[in-house]
């Protein structure tokens, strides 16, 4: 299992998107799953640039790796989560971070950030609500990595700018270092800018 952590228009979606399907992983991107809830709370708070009060959201990941367990997958990428120090504390606490193999950061500088988003018009990217989100994204991150890495979860840095296919290299050749894909893997399947679009 691997996450996946960037601020507000980095790509982490995409990438989680295009890991899942070249490897066949499972991808839990926690917007989707928040949506998906249909709980108007839940999505006040996504339109607003707020993050998802702790319980909800180790609830919610609680289910999705009972269901993953029980199906017998560990092959899995989180988009999201964790988002918070409880976050990690949770899965501290209840054995996943044993299943945790590393952390994946994008880095983007904000310019480039903030062109992504207004051109991806979503409804929830209005300038407060992404400026909110980033914020709390720097405010957090620092401390998130810092408890994973005392974990032993390994962390890595990785340059999200380029094409999405050129991101997706830069993390294949981190999985094949942490040996979750071989390099035979990575390199049978060649998925083109114009296939994500």
């Amino acid at each position: 299992m691997i996450t996946l952590f960037g601020a507000s228009g980095s790509g982490k979606s995409v990438q989680g998107e295009l890991i899942a399907r070249k490897y066949g992983w499972s991808w839990y991107s926690s917007r989707d799953m928040l949506m998906g809830m249909h709980n108007k709370d839940v999505a006040y708070a996504l339109d607003h640039g707020m993050f998802v009060d702790d319980k909800t959201m180790n609830g919610l990941m609680s289910d999705i790796m009972r269901r993953a367990h029980a199906r017998g997958v560990n092959r899995v990428v989180l988009d999201g989560f964790p988002s918070s120090y409880r976050q990690v504390r949770w899965l501290i606490d209840n054995g996943e971070i044993r299943n945790l193999t590393g952390a994946i950061v994008l880095r983007v500088p904000h310019g480039e950030l903030w062109r992504r988003l207004m051109e991806r018009k979503r409804v929830d990217d209005t300038r407060a609500a992404i400026e909110r989100r980033n914020e709390l994204y720097d405010r957090t991150v620092t401390g998130m990595m810092r408890a994973l890495g005392m974990e032993n979860v390994q962390i890595r840095e990785v340059d999200g700018m380029g094409a999405p296919e050129d991101v997706l290299a830069r993390i294949d050749e981190i999985l094949g270092e942490w040996g979750l894909v071989s390099r035979k893997e990575y390199e049978k399947v060649h998925i083109s800018e114009e296939s994500i679009l």
